[in-house]
C-alpha cells in the first residue's frame, strides 16, 4: 500500500508535540517528539510529500519511542 502526505499528516496529528523540521535549508529533516530530536532522516530533496512513504516507515520502525500509530483504511 502506497503512504501518502495525508496518511503522514494523519500519523504528526495523533501524535502531539511531534513534528518534522528541516535543518538550515538542507535536506536534512529532523524528527521531533516535543523537544527531543527522535530521528534524523537525509533527503534526497527537502519536499515532504514526495518523501512521504521514506518519512512514515522511518517513524513507525523505531525503537524504544511510544507512539500511536493509527489504522490506515483503503478506500
Amino acid at each position: 500500500m502506497k503512504i501518502t502526505y495525508d496518511i503522514l499528516q494523519n500519523l504528526l496529528s495523533c501524535n502531539n508535540g511531534m513534528k518534522l523540521v528541516f535543518r538550515d535549508n538542507s535536506n536534512i529533516l529532523d524528527v521531533y517528539l516535543f523537544s527531543d530530536i527522535i530521528l534524523s532522516l537525509n533527503l534526497n530533496i527537502n519536499n515532504i510529500e514526495d518523501n512521504a512513504e521514506f518519512i512514515y516507515n522511518s517513524i513507525t520502525r523505531l525503537d524504544n519511542v511510544t507512539i500511536y500509530i493509527p489504522k490506515i483504511y483503503q478506500k
